[in-house]
């Protein structure tokens, strides 16, 4: 399908967009240096464990320590020969605060199997979030015998509404043995 095959052009386009919406107008000049503070920490968890063939699972993908953060893109990699992706759901952490809503996407890189692009991001001017809570919970099928890390990749970032990276220290990847 063209739309799966364009999911990730689109998730990387519609996330600029809505930065740029959730920011409001604004002045020139030099822009704000990026925050100080806590380094986050991003992680799966469980870190490790073992299913059987023809299980579904699930992983979270977590934050910890975020300071200041508007918006999150990402992607998770794993073998597709050992684990199926077959759905995420956003986590709680963008929705502190009594945020008015949120966008959130999590789509196969060029429909098929092995990478999943995803974003998540508050909408309007309903202000950052910080400290540590669920991202996403991603659901998985087991589908062959072997082991598969569930990793963190390609970060493309973690932002402030100013548009600025927020650092992140650590990301930790999962892993899953298929019996």
């Amino acid at each position: 399908m063209n739309m799966l095959r364009d999911r990730r052009s689109f998730i990387v386009c519609a996330m600029s967009v809505l930065m740029l919406y959730g920011c409001g107008g604004g002045g020139g000049g030099g822009g704000t240096p990026p925050p100080s503070g806590p380094m986050a920490e991003v992680s799966v968890s469980p870190a490790s464990s073992s299913v059987n063939q023809g299980d579904e699972f699930t992983r979270t993908v977590e934050v910890k320590d975020a300071g200041s953060i508007y918006y999150a893109a990402f992607d998770v990699t794993y073998n597709p020969e050992v684990i199926e992706f077959l759905d995420a759901d956003e986590g709680s952490f963008f929705n502190q605060n009594q945020a008015g809503s949120t966008w959130f996407e999590a789509a196969l890189e060029n429909g098929k199997q092995g990478r999943v692009a995803m974003g998540i991001t508050r909408l309007g001017s309903v202000g950052e979030v910080s400290g540590s809570g669920k991202l996403v919970t991603l659901h998985f099928k087991a589908v062959g015998h072997g082991t598969s890390s569930i990793a963190l990749s390609d970060p493309k970032g973690f932002k402030n509404s100013a548009g600025n990276n927020v650092s992140v220290n650590t990301w930790t990847d999962g892993m899953v043995t298929v019996q």
